[in-house]
């Protein structure tokens, strides 16, 4: 009798190690990550299994606008491109990616932290006639949350169509969440890929980072910041956060509408209605959307990425709270900065998750023995994301340079041609840079041997961090 125990529990032990095995090698492209979860999968079975259900399945079948590898052969796609590049420098990257040409005639304007740009938000809402479409990563139950859900709900009384989508992991930053909020003042949400105990639904990845709003289909507001007090670089929050968003105005709310319909519909709710109006020119900037994420838009946010270092002249300017870049734009940066570019990437002086500052000491040599620059910016924690090419293009939005948002998250990025917001970017970032303190190679020597153990571990977590 207990032989055949023992043979029905070999049997199921098995049974879930190949599964599970099996799996691995069919969706896990990273082959260090496929070789670690092979490993701990063999030598534990059922709890490898788990961590890996977990923390290891980190794609979703969604459909998604992109344009395939094989669609360069289409008939006259490459002279759009020559076209597309003599009129916009580094245009081809994004439009052989997403297979959209960069919509022109839009005005943008730069919110810095959140003492400008909630005020500017809120009196959107406010404005707002028919329709409030909301995004966000954090949405805070406090002071500045309680606003937004106010002035939503004043939206929805006089008759706007109020939609809220929030991820489920991002609202548990506060306690209690802001969904007793929204349901207090009977205001439509969604939550993204929902914790829940059945049907199963336990994944810390596959998140929404995307903050967006949307204001009549006229105007969006998009980029790195959150809904909450942390945003604010004077206020109570122990976790205050510097920052950069934006302001659209013009044809490029049509994509980001589409984007947050898609996002929306994906978590339940109701298709949007249609809108016969089309979104006037507002500006003279040139914008494109690039929506990432692990479904059929995975690397699409890197691969621009990559195509736009790797055409840099003069300089690649860099602002990312979190700093852990795939080998391949570690590699475009290292060639860059090895032919003559200016490259500089600032990170925050002391990260708010030491372990991602413990992995880049690891890596960060590498980069130092290349010629980057790497600056230390000194608190608030800063938490801006824009990247300055040369003198005519900049890339924002939600995404930061590590594997998390790259892989793992659902992001959104807007590339931006235009000198004059160039320009401003880059008074931005020599002003902060001002009060930066470079990371040397005499510091990174100077470490113990115990500090180097320590960020050689963090930096095997690199894939997850």
């Amino acid at each position: 009798m207990w032989l055949e125990h023992l043979l029905s529990l070999l049997s199921i032990y098995l049974f879930i190690a190949v599964t599970a095995g099996v799996h691995v090698l069919l969706y896990v492209r990273n082959s260090r990550a496929a070789f670690g979860w092979l490993g701990l999968i063999i030598v534990f079975p059922i709890a490898g299994a788990l961590l890996y259900a977990l923390f290891g399945i980190n794609r979703v079948k969604r459909k998604a606008k992109r344009v395939s590898r094989e669609a360069d052969a289409e008939p006259g796609k490459e002279a759009l491109v020559r076209q597309l590049t003599d009129g916009l420098s580094r245009a081809g990257p994004g439009f052989r990616v997403t297979g959209s040409e960069p919509l022109s005639g839009n005005g943008v304007r730069t919110c810095y932290d959140g003492e400008e740009a909630f005020p500017r938000m809120l009196d959107a809402i406010e404005q707002a006639q028919r329709e409030v479409l909301l995004s966000s990563y954090i949405f805070d139950n406090d002071t500045t949350g309680k606003r937004f859900v106010d002035k939503l709900s004043a939206a929805r009384e006089r008759g706007c169509q109020v939609r809220v989508l929030v991820d489920d992991v991002g609202i548990r930053y506060s306690f209690p969440s802001i969904l007793g909020e929204l349901k207090k003042h009977r205001l439509a949400y969604r939550r993204f890929m929902p914790m829940r105990l059945f049907p199963p639904g336990f994944s810390i990845n596959l998140r929404t980072h995307r903050k967006v709003l949307i204001l009549d289909r006229k105007i969006t507001f998009a980029g790195g910041m959150n809904i909450g007090d942390r945003q604010l670089v004077n206020g109570p929050s122990p976790h205050r956060a510097s920052d950069l968003h934006f302001r659209f105005e013009g044809p490029l709310t049509t994509d980001c509408v589409r984007l947050f319909a898609d996002d929306w519909k994906f978590s339940g709710g109701e298709p949007l209605q249609d809108w016969v109006e089309s979104c006037p020119a507002r500006g003279t900037a040139s914008c494109r959307l690039i929506s990432d994420g692990p479904d059929d838009t995975l690397d699409s946010l890197m691969l621009v990425i990559m195509g736009v270092i790797s055409s840099a002249q003069k300089r690649v300017w860099i602002m990312t709270p979190y700093f852990l870049p795939e080998r391949q734009i570690l590699g475009c940066l290292q060639a860059a900065a090895l032919t003559g570019v200016d490259v500089q990437v600032m990170v925050p002086q002391k990260n708010n998750w030491p372990m991602v500052q413990w992995a880049l000491q690891h890596n960060m040599s590498e980069l130092l023995d290349a010629g980057v620059q790497i600056l230390r910016r000194p608190p608030p924690f800063a938490h801006s994301k824009c990247m300055v090419i040369d003198d005519d293009y900049a890339l924002v939005g939600s995404s930061n340079l590590d594997p998390r948002s790259l892989r793992l998250n659902f992001e959104l990025g807007v590339e931006l041609f235009d000198s004059e917001l160039n320009s401003e970017l880059s008074r931005h970032f020599k002003e902060m840079a001002g009060a930066c303190a470079p990371f040397t190679l005499d510091q990174l020597r100077g470490r113990g041997t115990l500090a180097r153990l320590r960020d050689g571990a963090s930096a095997l977590f690199t894939p997850y961090l």
